[in-house]
């Protein structure tokens, strides 16, 4: 550490008693070797008289101690003053350090995480990029630079949870029908292979309980849940797992705790667009339309295109904007024909429906139903969108298109059942 003779900023031990005092903790010296360093540098500034000691206040009946007369005591003085910060600095920095360990529970990376075999790391991070983006080509690349890090390391336990990862939402999203269940089930082997090679592995608990929340497992809510929680143990700073947690409690309808946890995932991960537009489907939920069509409008629809342009468009829809829903219905048609899940299409043959088109609307609502078969988010009937996945009871009670059924028997009863257990959940998880 250089420290200069004429010193503007503060004599130098001030300067490393604030850097250990520092609040934010990656300014602060981060080993004692690196503290001790200064401080030995420090002391051979002083003993060498490259630098004069902050000259302390005059004690009471004794004249001030001048410049020269400090200058010339300065190697006891600041041996004494520098043993005594080093005590300091010592206490500072592992008092610091404890509580980060126990204020954040930062975990040492388990060693399944990374491999020493450059090769197969590159491939690795490369698919961890791909595989964010929930869309098919990116989806594609994932699995085969997932694929290429096991082979260059087949002990390499996170590129096999990752590879679960990419296979669970190819299957959720992409896959036809035929394929679905091979996907599934190599993901779950997959998975297996990761807790087999590192039981402490985050990354694998994610996995599983994105595999456990499909339609392949019926949506086990408790069992994903616990799943989530489980890799946040181990690595809280998993934004995914977060984004994945508040993702289970939006559909179950515990709103507030999942956007909790949606904004821990944005305060790891600013990036993370997709958690981002979870904040929408929240508002959404709320009935706070036009907060939730800001936030779908300034998402890059790239990441999932079908849902956010359902999401866009249905909010446009409920805000009266129809003119603005249709334009953006088909110029997503246009871009994406294949609509993934029919997702699009439902929004479709709801303004139709609205419109009172009814021929219309009946023939879209089949063609939805048809193409959305099997897809995760796709709920067509209100009991089905329960049992598979999206008990929302919040929604169910707020949404003024459904106010049309609320005196009908068969709706009030499932809606009883559904607040019995939104409040189970509520008071469980």
């Amino acid at each position: 550490m250089a420290v200069p003779t004429v010193d503007h900023n503060g004599s130098g031990e001030e300067r490393l008693v604030k850097r250990c005092l520092e609040k934010d903790v990656t300014l602060r010296y981060q080993t004692m070797g690196d503290l001790t360093s200064d401080l030995d540098q420090l002391r051979r500034d002083y003993e060498d008289g490259r630098v004069r000691p902050k000259a302390e206040a005059p004690p009471v009946n004794k004249p001030e101690i001048t410049g020269v007369e400090a200058r010339s005591r300065g190697p006891r003085f600041s041996r004494r003053k520098l043993e005594a910060m080093l005590a300091a600095a010592v206490l500072i920095v592992a008092g610091g350090a404890y509580t980060l360990s126990v204020r954040y529970r930062k975990p040492v990376p388990a060693s399944g995480a990374r491999s020493a075999n450059a090769a197969a790391y590159d491939a690795y991070v490369h698919g961890k990029v791909n595989v964010s983006s929930e869309n098919p080509d990116n989806n594609e690349a994932a699995i085969k630079l997932f694929g290429q890090a096991i082979a260059a390391d087949p002990n390499f336990a996170a590129a096999y949870a990752e590879l679960a990862r990419a296979y669970t939402i190819k299957a959720r999203y992409f896959a036809p029908p035929a394929e679905k269940k091979k996907l599934n089930e190599d993901a779950e082997v997959n998975v297996e292979k990761a807790l087999a090679l590192d039981p402490n592995l985050a990354e694998g608990y994610f996995a599983r309980g994105l595999i456990l929340w499909t339609p392949y497992k019926r949506f086990p809510h408790e069992q994903a849940i616990q799943s989530y929680k489980h890799a946040l143990e181990l690595n809280p700073d998993l934004d995914e797992a977060h984004h994945q947690l508040g993702f289970v409690y939006v559909h179950i309808g515990l709103l507030d705790k999942g956007y909790q946890e949606i904004q821990k995932a944005l305060a790891i991960n600013s990036n993370n667009t997709l958690a981002r537009y979870r904040l929408g489907v929240i508002d959404m939920c709320r009935g706070k339309y036009e907060e939730a069509f800001e936030i779908f409008n300034s998402t890059p629809l790239e990441k999932n295109p079908s849902l956010l342009a359902f999401y866009t468009s249905n909010a446009l829809f409920r805000l009266g904007r129809n003119e603005e829903a249709s334009a953006l219905i088909e110029k997503f048609f246009k871009e994406y024909p294949k609509d993934e899940g029919g997702a699009v299409t439902s929004v479709k043959a709801m303004m139709l429906a609205k419109a009172g088109k009814e021929h219309e609307a009946e023939a879209t609502i089949q063609h939805a139903i048809e193409i959305g078969r099997g897809y995760a988010h796709f709920h067509h009937a209100l009991q089905v969108t329960a049992e598979e996945g999206f008990p929302c009871y919040p929604l169910f009670e707020g949404d003024a298109n459904l106010d049309n059924l609320r005196k009908d028997a068969g709706f009030i009863s499932f809606m009883a059942t559904q607040k019995r257990q939104w409040e189970h959940f509520g008071a469980t998880l």
